[in-house]
Formats: C-alpha cells, structure tokens, sequence
C-alpha cells in the first residue's frame, strides 16, 4: 500500500531540464507526442539542441501543430544547434499501416537512440475494436508498439554499438491501475478472443499496461548484451484527455491525486536519459517522477496483485508462470503478418 501511497503523491523529481546530458547528433522517437505528456516532454528537449526528435501520431495535422506551438512558445535551442522536429504518422490502431511506418523512418535516418513509446489509450468505449478486431487497449497500447519496436529493433541495436554504453533506450509505458486492476497474472489470453472481451474499461486497460511491463521486461531480454536499455515507467496521475470518459464524481474524488501532464514528462526524461540508469536495469519499473518501483524479495512478497504481476515475469525456471514470455510470443504471433 505505500508504494501505491507514494505514486499518488510523489516526492519532487529529482531529474529535471537542468539534469540532461548532451543531445547532439541523438534520433529521437515519441510516439504520440503532439499530446499530454508526450508534448510536456518533446518540449523539455526541444531547448537542448542537437538532436532529430520526430512526434510520431496518428494525424499529420497535429503533429504540424504541435511543432509549430513548440518552436512558438518554447524558449529556442543555442544558437548553431538545432533541434530539427519532424512528423511521422503512425495509427497504432491499424496493424497494417505500421510497417510503412517503419520504412518511413528508416528511409531517413542511420541511427536510432530513444524510442520512447508514450501513445496508447484508456477509457475506450466498451466494445471498441482495432481495425484488426483486437479489443481496442490491447492492439493500440500493446500490439501496435510491439510492431512498431520490433521493425526498429535491429537499428537501435546497431546505435548501440556505436554509441557511448546505455544511452540507447527504448521506454515503454505502463500505469499504477496494473497494481489494483485486472485478470490475474495481468493477462487473460481468452479474453483477447473475438467476443469475449471484457465490459469494463478499467479491466481492459490494465490488461494492456502490464502487457506493456511484459514487452519492456521480455525485450530486456533479448537486447540487453546488444547494449540497450528496455525499461518501463508509470509517468504518473495526470490530468489529461484520458480522463474526459470518467464520470465526474470520479474525477471529483481523484482530483487531489492528478497533476498536471509537466510532471510526467519528468518520469519520462529520467527514463530516457538519466546517466544512473543502465542495461542491469533492463526490465525494471520506474515510478513517478523518476525512481524505481521497490526491488522485490521473493520472500517479502506475501499475496495480491504485485506477486502475481511478479511471478508473471519470471520464468517456470526462476518458480513463475512464464506469463510474460507467452504474451510477447502472442504479439509476435498476431503481428508477424504485418512485419
């Protein structure tokens, strides 16, 4: 319950603007980051200068105006070193389209050093599909930038290698609901049936965001000797359209915990950037805004949905359920068509 105490009502990040190391010559991806956090982050880096960050969204229109809010009301990189802010459409909704997505970008640029995969959405009407026919959190939040990740894998890899060690990361983006909502284990493979998805929104999207702690912690796995940081992060409450849905005496009684979008961007920047964290770190949960979840002792442990989230991480081997490793090998499976 404290860990949950202290994500409501975090302490003062510790890394901020003024922490941030040297962008020159970094390709940078946010998904989604013509919005919420993801523009309260590209706006925190677009000062720095030296680096390609592309805003990666469904509409080209508000990248476009998003780009141009950001060079307008932004404080400007130094002079002699830019920030060049470009667009790239990506529809997480359709698996089809991702993968020219992909090309799109690998026709344009050598190297990859920050994915971060920020976009997804909550409070989707019960019912709602991908144009894939995947409950609609699932193929959006998880699907979608599991594709996505995997088209640029071989590139991040590659930067890599030729990078200074630990600065290639890719960040995925979980949320505290996985703690208090769910299937057991974080993931239900009968519910992502055709017609048995569940009616109740705060389910669904829980479901999706510990997939997406099971993608950081899988993905961990299979480029952390290749030299990249997989890592995932709750960015925090925030008071952003994903609320619009709720009711309103829900948003009533939440409101002391929601904080404005700025402070997530916070959890994101230490995610992508602070020097502390390194590929031992891969897999790991970061929390608002800009600390790790509590290591676990299996000992400690004691029942709830943090041991079962756990042992859904571990492998049959280390005394879990494999469960992470049979969900990433579910996203491969229902993408492979579309790689």
């Amino acid at each position: 319950m404290g860990v949950i105490w202290s994500q409501m009502r975090p302490p003062a990040p510790q890394f901020t603007e003024q922490d941030m190391p040297s962008l020159d010559g970094k390709v940078i991806i946010v998904t989604g980051g013509n919005a919420g956090v993801g523009f309260e982050l590209v706006k925190m880096l677009y000062p720095k200068g030296g680096c390609t960050i592309y805003i990666a969204s469904r509409s080209s229109d508000r990248i476009a105006a998003a780009i141009e809010e950001i060079k307008s009301t932004v404080p400007a990189p130094p002079a002699g070193n830019p920030t060049r802010l470009k667009s790239l459409r990506l529809d997480l909704n359709d698996l089809t389209t991702i993968s020219e997505t992909a090309k799109e970008f690998l026709a344009q640029e050598s190297r990859l050093d920050i994915l971060w995969n920020n976009a997804g959405i909550a409070q989707a009407p019960i019912g709602s599909t991908t144009k894939q026919g995947y409950e609609a959190h699932m193929g959006v939040n998880c699907l979608g930038p599991y594709l996505f990740t995997k088209l640029l894998t071989p590139l991040l890899v590659k930067t890599a290698h030729s990078g200074p060690a630990n600065s290639v990361r890719v960040i995925w983006t979980s949320s505290q609901i996985i703690e208090t909502n769910g299937p057991a284990g974080g993931i239900s493979f009968e519910e992502q049936q055709p017609g048995k998805h569940p009616a109740d929104k705060n389910h669904t999207y829980a479901a999706s965001k510990a997939g997406n702690w099971f993608l950081a912690s899988e993905l961990d796995k299979r480029v952390r000797d290749e030299g990249v940081v997989s890592i995932t992060q709750n960015p925090g409450n925030l008071i952003t359209k994903s609320w619009d849905p709720v009711a309103g005496w829900a948003k009533f009684l939440l409101w002391p915990f929601l904080f404005e979008p700025r402070m997530g961007g916070y959890t994101m920047l230490w995610a992508g950037l602070s020097p502390q964290i390194t590929c031992k770190d891969g897999g790991r949960y970061g929390i608002p805004w800009g600390r790790w979840h509590p290591p676990p002792k299996r000992e400690l442990l004691g029942g709830g949905r943090g041991k079962e989230l756990l042992e859904s991480k571990w492998t049959k081997e280390e005394g879990g359920t494999g469960l992470a490793a049979e969900f990433w090998g579910w996203c491969d499976e229902q993408t492979g068509q579309y790689a």
